[in-house]
């Protein structure tokens, strides 16, 4: 005897039902999971395991026994019970007998998670340059089929056909629903080609970079280079890594290296422009430099770094520099910054740019490297300028 059509769909049902929720969660906790370790020390290339709160199955469920004796007639103010504390407990006394909370490790693509976080941002201000070499690819659903994915389901259509069938039969309702209702969308690449664009990631690597805000400059630049892979081809990246000296490196080398020396941010500027000069001439490239750093600069240097700023943004699309402020500064400005809100010597001489394409931005922990993302990214025409 064949299985009823609602019974053997049950499991693929809860299999949409169960796949819809883990997206809703890891979208719930975008902050927290773009600064988690486990991705950001990742090759990017792998599927990633992601920590999520156990999601269980709603259903109905027998409750405690309990038995009591009742205290006659309450007066207002009476105490009639006391909520139970949440969440994990430790200490010392009894063993406890109510369940923990679990959690459940979820594997998804990187370029999955990247497109979820990621996919409405874009380079600002891109401009048309007489060459073209970077293409844009973008997905588009473009037909329903009656075959596919079950990730392409479309459960509207699918409904809809559902709706009309039983109509023909003179009951107009969704029910009853036949493998031959199901209609899967079909998407196509489509590639747009725009004119060159080079980004250039600069990051202080000095001795009053911490490990902990390291981490967040490296966060932010895997996020960087996650977002130019899935939205963009053919595009350059540029890694500069500096202390009092500034250099080129590779890729690996960039989020490999340690922290050591003193500060010159001027240096990484100064790098910076021969490579535009040499490899990006303006006329032919959009070019877009981002500089992380804690602000501990030799004060003698701040003024350099203004007038250096000044000058990349004449070559530049649009310049971006994140500050790193954590409680743990081991730097002489974080320890007289304390408990203070004025910004440190070198975000104070950015201040003075008045230029839109010129963006600075605090980072106080790293659950906000997402929105920093976000406010560099931000898609911007050039009317806005």
């Amino acid at each position: 005897m064949a299985l009823p059509w609602e019974l053997r769909r049950r499991g693929f049902k809860d299999g949409l039902r169960h796949d819809q929720r883990v997206k809703e969660a890891i979208k719930k906790n975008l902050r927290e999971l773009i600064a988690e370790e486990a991705i950001i020390t990742s090759d990017g290339s792998k599927k990633i395991r992601i920590p999520l709160r156990y999601l269980d199955q709603y259903r109905f469920k027998y409750g405690q026994p309990q038995q009591g004796v009742g205290q006659g007639q309450g007066q207002p103010g009476d105490v009639i019970g006391r909520d139970k504390g949440d969440g994990p407990g430790n200490g010392d006394g009894e063993a406890g007998d109510q369940p923990g909370e679990h959690t459940l490790e979820v594997d998804v693509p990187i370029e999955e998670l990247t497109q979820m976080m990621l996919e409405d941002l874009a380079l600002p201000w891109l401009e048309e340059k007489p060459e073209r070499q970077v293409t844009t690819v973008t997905h588009r659903y473009t037909d329903v089929r009656r075959t596919g994915s079950l990730a392409n389901l479309d459960k509207r259509r699918s409904l809809l056909t559902n709706l009309k069938r039983n109509a023909a039969r003179g009951r107009a309702r969704v029910k009853n629903l036949h493998e031959d209702d199901l209609r899967y969308k079909v998407w196509d690449v489509h590639e747009e080609v725009h004119t060159n664009a080079a980004v250039y990631m600069l990051m202080d690597c000095s001795g009053s970079m911490t490990t902990s805000k390291k981490y967040v400059a490296k966060s932010f630049f895997f996020w960087m280079v996650r977002f130019l892979q899935l939205k963009y081809r053919n595009i350059e990246t540029v890694f500069i890594a500096h202390d009092v000296n500034a250099k080129v490196v590779s890729e690996q080398d960039f989020f490999g290296l340690s922290s050591a020396g003193g500060t010159c941010c001027s240096s990484a500027y100064k790098a910076a422009m021969e490579h535009l000069d040499q490899h990006h001439p303006t006329r032919s490239w959009n070019n877009y430099l981002f500089h992380f750093s804690d602000g501990d600069n030799w004060p003698s240097d701040n003024a350099a770094c203004k007038t250096l700023v000044e000058s990349l943004l004449g070559q530049c699309t649009m310049v971006g520099y994140g500050e790193i402020r954590y409680g743990d500064d081991a730097s002489f400005y974080g320890w007289l910054n304390q408990g203070s809100s004025r910004p440190s010597s070198l975000q104070g001489v950015f201040s003075e740019i008045q230029d839109p394409r010129f963006l600075s931005v605090t980072i106080a922990n790293k659950e906000e490297v997402y929105q920093v993302l976000r406010d560099f990214l931000q898609p911007r025409e050039e009317s806005h300028v």
